[in-house]
């Protein structure tokens, strides 16, 4: 409601749920999760998956964030989308050729590289 009480379209919430953006699916088609700090961007190329006019706006929004290097976490953040549903579509650009993933994060038990701790302490100092 807004102030005067009266009943304001924005306080709705979103129009459509998650599982419909991606027509059920709770997991990646090829079942590898990417990690939320996973770097991916537009690889430029498409596979002969479609014409881009076949992807949903969803995709065409992720494809735009991507033009640059970007991280999982922050294209979630930047399209108001639930993590999960956006790790379901990285997925569909990427079996499509349309996304291609730049770095994924170090495996377990290793300790990470040290251009990705400066990055860390740089994000962090820009704070």
């Amino acid at each position: 409601m807004s102030a005067g009480g009266k009943w304001d379209p924005k306080d709705t919430g979103p129009v459509v749920r998650p599982y419909a953006v991606t027509g059920g699916r709770t997991e990646p088609a090829d079942g590898e999760v990417l990690d939320i700090i996973a770097l991916v961007v537009a690889s430029g190329q498409a596979s002969d998956a479609g014409d881009p006019m076949a992807l949903t706006p969803e995709h065409r929004r992720i494809l735009g964030l991507c033009r640059t290097p970007a991280a999982v976490a922050d294209i979630a953040s930047d399209t108001t989308l639930p993590l999960g549903v956006v790790r379901v579509l990285l997925a569909d650009l990427i079996l499509q050729g349309r996304v291609t993933v730049l770095r994924q994060p170090h495996a377990a038990g290793e300790p990470p590289p040290a251009d990705l701790l400066r990055e860390v302490l740089h994000g962090l100092r820009a704070l």
